[in-house]
């Protein structure tokens, strides 16, 4: 196989996941030199400096950004969907198959498993101190 097709390939596996990044960076990058046109543009006509400029800008960039970014918002939020549902049906397919494995064992011992793994005592304390008990071992007198 040539390079030229196994690139071919490699893009066609990572095309979605290259063009959610590239939407992300896109959208960064343009709320970056949003707020950065904005306090550039305070600095340049207001008497604004220090915290004040950069608390002013961070609110005029938002509300600026809220209309003149909106489509790239949304896309953002569908790639960030996106990522996350992934991780969500990833997280309900392990957890299927933990309980499926659990079903099949539970099925293949021809009952209920004990899950802390001792058969009589949970505590692993068998001095027969425990309320209720008959004594030490071996004195049933």
């Amino acid at each position: 196989m040539s390079d030229r097709q196994s690139d071919n390939q490699s893009d066609k596996r990572d095309g979605p996941r290259r063009s959610g990044i590239v939407t992300v960076i896109v959208f960064t990058a343009l709320r970056i030199g949003l707020f950065l046109g904005v306090w550039l543009l305070l600095q340049i006509i207001t008497p604004l400096r220090g915290l004040w400029a950069l608390v002013v800008a961070i609110i005029l960039s938002g509300v600026i950004s809220a209309f003149a970014l909106n489509r790239q918002r949304s896309a953002m939020g569908e790639v960030v969907g996106r990522f996350f549902g992934g991780i969500n049906d990833r997280i309900d397919a392990a957890s299927r198959a933990e309980d499926d494995s659990d079903e099949q064992g539970q099925d293949q011992s021809g009952g209920e498993r004990d899950t802390v793994g001792n058969d009589e005592s949970a505590g692993g304390d068998e001095s027969g101190d425990e309320p209720g008990s008959d004594g030490p071992r071996g004195n049933h007198a």
